[in-house]
């Protein structure tokens, strides 16, 4: 039994220890080449289940687990197009009341935690969870949650999200191509996306991105974000279709262009 406790302790010692791989696009958000075992990052505006899940695809393609929590909507197919490896996900799409002990269930045994904005955490199971999370080593991503980094909880729950994040990554422009006046389909979503948070965060850290490309890549928009143009004019979507991420704040707007250089 002590040798077993030992060889189990070693483990989560070595999951702690080690990043977590991202992909190389992904990486200019980060402060280190990699996710920190243990922390927690919220993605919220336009594109934020898009940006979380090309987070969590990477880690899931070189061997890790990963787990999405009252992401109902997650589509399977879209996961698949971000280059994850789908026999290494797994859906909880409606934890409802039982979300922290589903939670406490997968910390430990599962790398990510992609966890809805909307699930909500007593302060108590919050706390208890982050605990947890820094032992084990386990990275949660909140979608959609618009708690800012380094706020705290109010009351009996987190107000806006089940955790405080240690970095927010929020995409504060985003724009559509190819759909143009009454023809056309959607071809790629460029986005600028923000990251900032506590300690080595607290300075931020920006990328511009196709979330996704045509091809439903996250790739990198080439030159540097100060000569990256966007479009002067927009136009909102026309007949019933929704622009915005599900996730998201309902801010994207459709270019009715064709992909422009930069």
């Amino acid at each position: 039994m002590a040798a077993e406790a030992m060889r189990l302790s070693d483990i989560a010692a070595s999951r702690r220890e080690r990043l977590l791989p991202v992909a190389d696009e992904l990486t200019p958000l980060l402060t280190q080449p990699g996710l920190v075992p243990g922390t927690v990052l919220a993605a919220q505006g336009p594109g934020a289940l898009t940006l979380a899940t090309a987070f969590a695809a990477e880690v899931s393609r070189t061997g890790g687990w990963v787990t999405a929590v009252g992401l109902g909507r997650m589509g399977v197919s879209a996961v698949a197009e971000r280059g994850a490896s789908l026999d290494r996900w797994a859906f909880v799409d409606q934890p409802g009341s039982a979300a922290a002990e589903v939670l406490n269930a997968l910390v430990g045994n599962v790398d990510v935690i992609l966890l809805a904005g909307s699930v909500r955490l007593a302060a108590a199971h919050s706390r208890r969870l982050r605990t947890r999370l820094r032992e084990r080593g386990t990275v949660v991503i909140e979608v959609g949650a618009s708690n800012p980094a380094g706020a705290r909880g109010v009351g009996a729950s987190n107000p806006a999200g089940a955790f405080s994040p240690d970095v927010t990554m929020t995409v504060e422009r985003a724009a559509w191509t190819g759909l143009g006046h009454g023809h056309g389909r959607l071809r790629e979503r460029r986005a600028e996306v923000v990251a900032a948070g506590r300690g080595a965060a607290s300075l931020p850290r920006r990328a511009v991105l196709w979330l996704p490309d045509a091809s439903g890549h996250i790739t990198a928009v080439r030159g540097a974000i100060t000569t990256v143009s966007w479009p002067a004019q927009v136009v909102s979507a026309q007949g019933g279709i929704s622009m915005a991420d599900a996730s998201g704040s309902g801010d994207d707007v459709v270019v009715p262009l064709q992909r422009q250089a930069g």
